[in-house]
């Protein structure tokens, strides 16, 4: 759950691929096996999950088969894809398998909300060419830039668009008054008109036929000894299906670690509330 506590610079026109990337594969086989070095974290943060003695092992990277994924681990082989000290990190794996079924080598990918570089570095893995956009850069191939005003340039020049939004205000993202993270979902329709302007915006950037890929959790506030729940999901997927074709929508089992914490486990039995236990990938297509 999401769960409250008391001038634009220029474009590079192209990021060279990694080497070869290994063939995905659908059930099994040969583990994919990144072949960059592993990213430098922005602060400090302790070891993945597994037992004392180190992190636990972590499984072959496949495509997931169904529209249930989970996968145990924040990054897949032996570094990092973006940083494992940014808060709402997107799962690498995830990142992965969409673009591993929706592009292909040299394709370009968007990233409007690129956070720590995550998408930037699972594109380049599978040798794709990548772009991403923040309001608050952490590294110096993100560009300071509005997911609401990408760059005029971009229009119809992408062949997929990843974003994980802000869900309202939990995490405290940005400095800039513009930042969407500052706006709440509960209190009127800023929020919701604030990412349809981010969703116009990849409508505008894709080639047709291009795929679009949100991940979303809704979002449960409890205060005072009450609670309110906020379909954030299914409100983003509406203004998603005014311009796009639904292609599926994937659940992905969240692995906070929220969820495994007693006080927060033992306030949602005894408040009668669920803790968020996946977010959503709304998969989407520009018709062409």
């Amino acid at each position: 759950m999401d769960f409250i506590p008391p001038k634009r610079k220029p474009i590079p026109t192209h990021y060279a691929p990694q080497p070869k990337a290994a063939k995905p594969q659908i059930g099994g086989g040969k583990p994919f096996v990144s072949s960059k070095p592993a990213a430098k974290p922005l602060g400090k943060a302790g070891p993945e999950r597994g037992s004392e003695r180190g992190p636990a092992k972590k499984p072959p990277l496949v495509l997931q088969p169904t529209t249930l994924w989970d996968y145990p681990s924040q990054h897949y082989g032996e570094g990092q894809q973006g940083s494992q000290a940014y808060r709402g990190a997107t799962p690498s794996y995830v990142i992965w398998n969409l673009l591993a079924r929706y592009t292909k080598p040299k394709d370009l990918v968007i990233d409007p909300f690129c956070g720590s570089g995550t998408t930037l570095d699972v594109a380049r893995d599978l040798g794709r060419r990548a772009l991403g956009y923040d309001l608050n850069p952490q590294r110096p191939d993100i560009f300071r830039v509005d997911a609401r005003k990408l760059p005029p340039e971009l229009a119809g020049k992408a062949d997929c668009v990843f974003m994980d939004p802000p869900y309202s205000t939990h995490i405290d993202y940005s400095d800039d008054p513009r930042c969407i993270g500052k706006l709440d979902a509960g209190k009127g329709r800023a929020y919701y008109e604030a990412m349809e302007g981010a969703i116009e915006e990849a409508h505008r950037v894709l080639k047709p036929g291009g795929h679009f890929g949100l991940y979303v959790s809704d979002s449960y506030e409890h205060k005072g000894g009450k609670g309110q729940f906020h379909p954030i999901g299914f409100e983003l997927f509406a203004l998603m299906r005014k311009r796009f074709t639904p292609v599926d929508v994937v659940c992905v089992t969240r692995h906070n670690k929220t969820l495994e914490m007693g006080n927060f486990r033992m306030a949602a039995e005894e408040g009668n509330f669920f803790l968020r236990g996946f977010n959503y990938l709304f998969i989407v297509k520009k018709a062409v």
